[in-house]
């Protein structure tokens, strides 16, 4: 069995559920990671990651930012593209991460497509009409001409089930730490100044630099951010010498750091919090932080509505004055038993179960080649 992961997404970024997912399948699976096109010639490059992970690189004249808002810049890459990954992995399964990949079923059959945002909501909130709509019409067709859909939560489920009555849930997950070989910090610590952490893109539009600064004025408090920072969010934060940035990291270094934090927090801008289609789910980086036993503070959203979860587990804010007092509250709640019950929750909700689950759905629909 073998899979072919077609994303918009680049491979060295923050890891998403794209990523995940590929990771999970490699474990017994071959995976090839089709990755977003870098600027350059057309060209296509390949990279082993393992024994059964390729990531494949396309490159082609016009950036991915650009390139898949346009009709016909998008239209013309993926008549470029698609006939070349399909001479090359016509026997693979396909899983469609990219909204927009109209074309793709002109190459390859029974493409199942994954659905991990409110592509089309997004695009609403932060491009021109014309834009918007070729997104939305996307959505539509790539939905409805899949196999089957999978959302990672039931308010995304039901905007598939729209356009393809074949949709099913899988939650987001976490890491199966165990294979980082890391000793997960087994008590809170009593520190005065509480190390809280951020993992994730750190721009405007999604992380609130209120809330940040917000944080960073209360003494006992401090901010490590994990992640690329984008353009001048830093510019917005009035104590600077409060926040800790470490960039980018991946893998082992990433969980390593983490393991850091005494609490955790997704700290989301009213763009998410305030619109009910945009904040559809809880975020895969809540996952990333119980795995490694700690407590999140998270911006209140309409994906928290259906989500269930043992106390002291996930303190929601209301409003971003709430914040500071939640997280010293959650550190202060802070236990032994607590964190080997989110550790245990962790193990349960690892990436490598939902491809199980996913594995299981594709056996149902006929959509195996063994």
């Amino acid at each position: 069995m073998k899979f072919l992961i077609n994303t918009f997404t680049h491979w060295n970024e923050p890891p998403r559920a794209r990523h995940q997912v590929a990771y999970a399948l490699s474990a017994k699976y071959s995976v090839v990671f089709v990755a977003a096109n870098k600027l350059g010639l057309p060209r296509l490059k390949t990279e082993k990651i393992h024994d059964n992970l390729t990531v494949f690189t396309p490159y082609f004249p016009i950036g991915n930012k650009i390139r898949y808002r346009l009709p016909v810049l998008n239209e013309l890459y993926q008549r470029w593209l698609y006939p070349r990954i399909s001479r090359l992995y016509r026997d693979f399964q396909v899983i469609n991460f990219d909204f927009t990949a109209v074309n793709l079923n002109q190459y390859f059959k029974d493409i199942i497509f994954y659905c991990n945002d409110s592509f089309v909501a997004i695009s609403r909130n932060i491009n021109p009409a014309f834009i918007a709509n070729y997104h939305s019409r996307c959505f539509r067709k790539v939905a409805s001409g899949s196999k089957f859909c999978i959302g990672v939560s039931e308010m995304l489920t039901d905007i598939l089930k729209k356009y393809n009555e074949k949709s099913y849930v899988i939650p987001l997950g976490g890491p199966e730490i165990s294979q980082y070989k890391i000793d997960v910090i087994a008590s809170p610590s009593r520190n005065k100044m509480i190390n809280v952490g951020l993992v994730g893109f750190i721009k405007p539009y999604s992380i609130s630099y209120n809330l940040i600064n917000l944080l960073v004025e209360d003494e006992k408090l401090m901010v490590t951010l994990v992640g690329p920072i984008e353009g001048n969010f830093m510019n917005f934060i009035t104590r600077k010498d409060k926040v800790r940035l470490t960039g980018p990291k991946f893998g082992r270094d990433l969980y390593n750091e983490i393991n850091k934090f005494d609490v955790a927090i997704a700290p989301y801008s009213e763009t998410i919090t305030k619109n009910d289609q945009i904040g559809v789910g809880i975020g895969s980086k809540s996952f990333q932080y119980l795995s490694l036993g700690k407590p999140v503070v998270i911006s209140n959203m309409a994906g928290l509505r259906n989500i269930s979860m043992p106390p002291g587990f996930i303190y929601i804010a209301a409003k971003e004055e709430d914040f500071a007092s939640l997280i010293i509250q959650a550190h202060n709640e802070n236990s032994t038993e607590l964190i080997r019950q989110r550790v245990e929750f962790g193990k349960n909700n690892t990436w490598e179960k939902r491809s199980e689950l996913l594995i299981d759905i594709y056996s149902k629909n006929g959509s195996i080649n063994q």
